[in-house]
């Protein structure tokens, strides 16, 4: 299956990343890396992801960034990344197991496809984590 470039830019993100990255373990197989763009944050949160990374073996390395904004950070990432599909997901979101699966399985359905697009349309949309 194909391998798939996980981008994260990240601000001051600690309390979140963790479980961020939890959420995409479920996925390991065919996450071929995770980037995270830490971008100027000034709590721990490039330790936080990659403790919490290495715990999940989820292939991970970090970008440090000043771009200050989430799409500078992402199109840093854009750059280094070394798969052919991406998959972008803020440092507080949670994954929706099987969603990068599903994703993936448009992509051999229409064979020349650019770009999948995803949304969760469910309980939950629009609530904060506690």
């Amino acid at each position: 299956m194909t391998s798939v470039s996980i981008i994260i830019p990240a601000h001051n993100a600690s309390a979140t990343v963790a479980d961020t990255l939890a959420t995409l373990r479920s996925e390991a197989e065919i996450i071929g890396e995770v980037i995270l763009v830490d971008d100027s944050s000034t709590d721990n949160t490039a330790a936080v992801a990659a403790d919490a990374a290495s715990r999940l073996a989820l292939p991970f390395r970090i970008i440090r960034s000043n771009c200050r904004d989430a799409g500078g950070s992402r199109n840093l990432a854009l750059a280094e990344a070394r798969f052919p599909w991406i998959y972008m997901i803020d440092a507080d979101d949670l994954h929706i197991e099987g969603g990068l699966r599903t994703l993936l399985s448009k992509t051999r359905t229409k064979p020349g496809a650019d770009m999948v697009v995803g949304a969760w349309l469910g309980p939950g949309l629009g609530q904060q984590r506690p």
